[in-house]
């Protein structure tokens, strides 16, 4: 089935984490629909390769540039160089995460603090910044959280925590800026096909099992949804969380033995 088809031209658009993955998938996805489109991630080469290949998609401008959100002023200087070399975005994405297996009486405060500053404060800057640039001209906002703020699983505690924290934010920022015409929803990945995955764990196949549609999702599939819910076909959806997970949710079951 061919992907809907979204136009986005004339619109800038800022992915946090936009190298890899999720992050990667939705790039490619607003450059082919025409946006100017703004990533960041970490390493210099990452973010190079990623731009060369966004360069070859569209008709739209490409910036990247090195941030790391786990430091605050990485945060506001990212928006800042976006607005510079692009133009105030019309369209957020923070989708970059910090993330790992902690059973709870190792999650430290200082991997906690990181989770925290990277899932939650960091989006909190960066949409304060947006919406303070957008004024009254609207805009929308996609946070792209997990489906553990649905089901939850063991080991998860600082990501589970401040992914339902990035929630509670969505869905109040929704209500508050409803009257400027800017719209916040978040998308709820659950098991992605990535390489991380294949690297990370070493239960793959029991995973696998417990999806009820018997695959995992595709970043595609995932980029598909956020291009919907910050289009003109989304209108009238706002603090809305969409499961984007082949009905993993309603099982809960983390790996199936």
């Amino acid at each position: 089935m061919s992907p809907v088809s979204y136009d986005f031209g004339d619109s800038t658009v800022l992915i946090t984490g936009g190298t890899q993955g999720i992050g990667l998938a939705v790039a490619e996805a607003y450059a082919r629909a025409g946006a100017n489109v703004a990533i960041c991630a970490r390493t210099e080469g990452d973010v190079a390769e990623a731009v060369g290949a966004l360069d070859e998609l569209g008709s739209g401008s490409v910036y990247g540039t090195t941030a790391d959100l786990a430091e605050p002023d990485d945060v506001g200087r990212l928006f800042d160089e976006v607005v510079a070399n692009l133009s105030a975005p019309d369209i957020l994405v923070n989708n970059a995460a910090a993330q790992g297996n902690f059973p709870f009486p190792e999650m430290d405060l200082e991997r906690w603090r990181w989770m925290a500053q990277v899932n939650l404060e960091a989006p909190f800057e960066l949409s304060r910044r947006f919406v303070l640039a957008r004024g009254e001209s609207g805009g929308a906002i996609v946070n792209v959280v997990t489906n553990q703020v649905i089901r939850h699983a063991r080991g998860r505690v600082g990501y589970g925590s401040t992914k339902v924290g990035l929630v509670g934010l969505t869905r109040t920022m929704a209500l508050e800026l409803a009257h400027c015409g800017i719209r916040v929803n978040a998308v709820a990945p659950g098991f992605v096909d990535v390489p991380r995955i294949y690297r990370e764990f070493d239960d793959v196949d029991d995973r696998l099992a417990a999806m009820p549609a018997g695959r995992f999702v595709t970043p595609d599939e995932v980029a598909q949804a956020i291009l919907f819910l910050s289009s003109e076909a989304a209108s009238a959806i706002s603090g809305v969380v969409l499961a984007v997970d082949g009905g993993h949710a309603l099982d809960g079951t983390w790996v199936r033995d």
